[in-house]
């Protein structure tokens, strides 16, 4: 949770005012700025939840919210605490310049000896329900961050129970069949997400052109080049502040680490943590940054990431097509970049076809614009025998615009799904356009929300511990079964067929010792 970029998050702690070491991540600091933040009311208890004090503007605001010492945890003491975070956190952060609504995070707190540890599930429910109110009564989106797997799949399934109409109201009937759909295939193991620039641009990343001023700020142009500069491709501008950085800073080294260092965030946004969370045993990316890996890693789905690890090692891998921070040189950037790229990268290009031709690739943040991803598609659709290359779906766009010419240009060859919100765009004044564009890329979080609780395929709260009140009576029938199953005795001979369902009652979340805490 501390990886993620938003406005605010609950910090747990009591009215003594003690913050689990965990926390500390976020600033080494922070029981001391949390203890001096704690006013007096605070902890009498009359105030449930105060920001901190004295915090860095840029990084999300911890607000202090108050678990009950006495171990009475009710659904009347998660709203009361919920909503005064809530309260506290609109109230403390100003509106947000890239989304439409604060963005909030909550952690499911209580659960580590707080007094909801007992009963997880009820929990659970609990804490969903609320936040969803919430939402609706102060205009915010909350994400809650669940660490453990069971807890996860529980609230995917509680919140596919209820329904698309329910928890993702926004999208209508023709989205909620593409998210179930595409959930679907991220299950049997046939989606591979393919990312483009606009995931990383709620985490403050730059876009092409801002990336190309800030390059400019570090190299010397003349003013008289300034008009013709300006003229030029982006492609050609790009190849310009290159030669300048190797004429001014003596090496092309020198433009590799100002891309990187433009580029290279701390801190994901939403979108690149929805897809962490999405199955898929290989992604793709043209982008530079280390967010979607770092998603990845704390979605406790790490990647293998090509090509600077070869040969791979796991299953899942993350192919970052235009080079990566981490290794400034393989940046691909310029004109010559593009050209020199099959001739440098043949490997990478063919696993890319190679996906388009076996997989349904879902491109999320992608204008469909770019050069390099056209002749992908064009050398695929080449290989495919005769008369199937018109009608072989390659993948879906999830696209921030109506872009009806696009749909005509990729029809029979991808499907391009438009997000709500965006409708008359181009009639709107620049404040306008901006705020349609961000309504279009809140619908799009909302999209990959609900395409990651059809994909969850995880049934491991059934038999996990504590979490017997989220169950439906069907389940808590079967899981007393279940239960019963794996206390019978293992008499010799069967040793495996036990190894066997061993496995899927641990799948489903049994254990020996039957004891869960959140971390």
């Amino acid at each position: 949770m501390l990886n993620l970029k938003c406005d605010a998050w609950l910090l747990p702690t009591d009215s003594t005012v003690r913050i689990e070491q965990h926390w500390l991540r976020a600033n080494p600091d922070l029981q001391g700025i949390a203890a001096a933040s704690a006013s007096k009311d605070f902890r009498a208890g009359t105030v449930l939840a105060e920001p901190v004090a004295a915090w860095e503007p840029a990084d999300p605001l911890p607000v202090l919210t108050a678990v009950p010492l006495d171990g009475i945890w009710d659904s009347t003491a998660v709203a009361r605490r919920l909503e005064a975070f809530v309260r506290a956190a609109t109230g403390a952060t100003s509106s947000p310049a890239l989304r439409p609504y604060r963005l909030l995070a909550v952690p499911f707190f209580g659960t580590a000896g707080g007094g909801a540890g007992n009963h997880l599930g009820a929990m659970l429910r609990g804490l969903l329900d609320v936040c969803a109110n919430l939402a609706t009564k102060f205009a915010v989106d909350l994400v809650i961050v669940l660490r453990d797997k069971a807890a996860f799949s529980l609230a995917q399934k509680l919140r596919r129970d209820a329904g698309g109409s329910e928890c993702w109201p926004s999208l209508g009937d023709e989205l909620h069949a593409k998210a179930q759909g595409l959930g679907k295939l991220a299950r049997s193991g046939h989606l591979v997400p393919f990312l483009g620039a606009g995931v990383s641009v709620s985490a403050g990343a730059p876009s092409w052109r801002d990336l190309l001023t800030a390059l400019r700020a570090g190299v010397q142009l003349d003013e008289g080049a300034v008009a013709a500069f300006e003229k030029l491709a982006v492609l050609d501008q790009a190849g310009v502040l290159e030669q300048l950085y190797i004429d001014q800073h003596g090496s092309r080294a020198a433009f590799g680490e100002a891309v990187a260092r433009a580029v290279d965030l701390q801190k994901y946004g939403l979108a690149p943590a929805l897809l962490a969370a999405v199955p898929s045993s290989g992604a793709i990316t043209l982008n530079y940054d280390r967010l979607f890996e770092l998603a990845c890693h704390d979605a406790q789905r790490p990647r293998t990431v090509l090509p600077e690890n070869i040969p791979a090692v796991g299953n899942s891998w993350l192919l970052k097509l235009h080079g990566s921070v981490s290794q400034p040189a393989s940046i691909v950037l310029t004109r010559d970049d593009y050209l020199g790229y099959n001739s440098n990268r043949e490997a990478l290009s063919a696993l890319v076809k190679a996906h388009l031709l076996t997989h349904h690739l879902l491109f999320v943040g992608f204008g469909l614009a770019d050069d390099h991803f056209h002749e992908i598609v064009h050398d695929v659709r080449r290989a495919l025998p005769e008369g199937l290359s018109e009608g072989h779906h390659m993948g879906t766009v999830l696209s921030l615009f109506h872009e009806p010419l696009q749909s005509m240009v990729w029809k029979g060859k991808l499907d391009i799904l438009s997000m709500p919100a965006e409708s008359g765009a181009g009639h709107l004044n620049v404040d306008q356009s901006k705020l349609a564009l961000a309504i279009s890329g809140r619908e799009l979080e909302v999209f990959l929300d609900m395409l990651g609780a059809y994909a969850t395929d995880n049934h491991s709260y059934l038999l996990a511990p504590a979490y017997d009140a989220g169950l439906n009576h069907t389940e808590a029938q079967l899981r007393a079964q279940l239960l019963k199953l794996a206390e019978q005795p293992r008499p010799p001979g069967t040793e495996e067929v036990w190894a066997l369902l061993d496995q899927t009652l641990d799948g489903l979340g049994h254990s020996a010792n039957n004891e869960w805490r959140e971390s």
